[in-house]
């Protein structure tokens, strides 16, 4: 037990010596639209979309990873060249003892240009605020230790008085959706986020390597009709942000149970391969369930990269909700014939 634990510093220490600071990342990236990209703003059938997705990872180790998206996005006005849509992206992250946390909110707004019947394009931009905070409380140090036993109240020798991080945020993205039919499309996208590339230290603002670069991401969300009641998914994703990157590939089907109005009910099984370039990291197999304007998804991260030896392959399980309203159509008005 103890040499594991050795093995597993070992590991975390190498690990933060190797990486910049970098963005929070969901294994169900097709329900989290507006972190995908704000070129996802308000593309969608619907006028009306809530989203939640919560990530727990790494429950086997004590440096838990605790993440939390919220999004809406509506139209704000359509017309028959194309529709104006506009939304809010609100993250949490918190992870190990210390409650390294992250919270953002960012406004985004797109545009979708209808270019034919089958064709959309949309260009979207994001921007908002964010923080980054810690807790120095529950970290320890080599000065509170007399030589034989650690003493709570001694001076820990270190300088706590910052300890938040205020800076903003802009990004964009374009995307190209093809829909020949409800079931059967495909969007391709790019973004590109934290173009400003904000300082996130806590102390020297003039600290090198505190910026957080820019993240570049592409990504292929897709559906094909197959038979009466299948479809095929197929699903792809790349990140690039300084030297870090992670790609991820996935196939899945989807079966419909149910075609009756306001109550279509579906369900999909997929699986999802998450890797970087140096290494492989997960795979992820996940259930979706939809039914009318609901639909949840269910995904677990099966570790399999060289830090499975801490984690036992337990990555851990995430959960995403997304709810859309459709407003109701007035009906269209009627000249009466007068009656004599």
């Amino acid at each position: 037990m103890k040499s594991k634990t050795y093995i597993w510093l070992f590991l975390c220490f190498m690990m933060t010596m190797g990486l910049q600071a970098q963005d929070i990342h969901f294994t169900q990236f097709q329900n989290a639209p507006l972190y995908q990209s704000p070129a996802m703003t308000g593309l969608m059938s619907a006028d009306y979309r809530i989203n939640g997705i919560y990530r727990s990872q790494w429950e086997s180790v004590p440096v838990q990873y605790r993440t939390f998206g919220f999004g809406f996005d509506m139209k704000i006005l359509e017309t028959k060249n194309g529709v104006l849509g506009g939304g809010i992206l609100i993250n949490r992250d918190q992870a190990g003892d210390s409650k390294l946390a992250l919270t953002s909110a960012l406004l985004s707004a797109a545009y979708t240009a209808k270019l034919g019947k089958k064709i959309l394009l949309t260009l979207g931009v994001n921007g908002g605020v964010a923080q980054r905070s810690i807790d120095y409380s529950a970290l320890t140090f080599d000065n509170q230790f007399n030589g034989d036993v650690f003493l709570q109240e001694s001076s820990t020798g270190e300088d706590m008085s910052d300890n938040r991080n205020f800076y903003g945020d802009i990004g964009t993205g374009a995307n190209f959706r093809f829909q020949s039919s409800r079931r059967t499309k495909f969007d391709i996208g790019a973004s590109v986020l934290h173009l400003n590339q904000p300082n996130q230290a806590f102390r020297d603002e003039s600290l090198e390597g505190t910026q957080l670069p820019m993240r570049v991401s592409a990504y292929l969300n897709s559906s094909f009709q197959i038979s009466t009641r299948s479809d095929i998914l197929v699903r792809g994703l790349l990140h690039r942000q300084s030297t870090y990157s992670e790609n991820a590939i996935g196939l899945g089907w989807r079966h419909h149970l149910s075609f009756k109005k306001s109550k279509e009910t579906a369900i999909s099984f997929s699986t999802h391969y998450r890797f970087s370039s140096v290494n492989k990291d997960a795979i992820n197999p996940m259930i979706e369930f939809e039914y009318g304007s609901w639909k949840a998804g269910l995904s677990y991260d099966v570790n399999i990269s060289n830090f499975n030896i801490a984690t036992d392959r337990r990555g851990g399980p995430e959960i995403a909700v997304i709810y859309t309203i459709t407003k109701v159509k007035p009906l269209p008005e009627y000249k009466a014939c007068p009656i004599f």
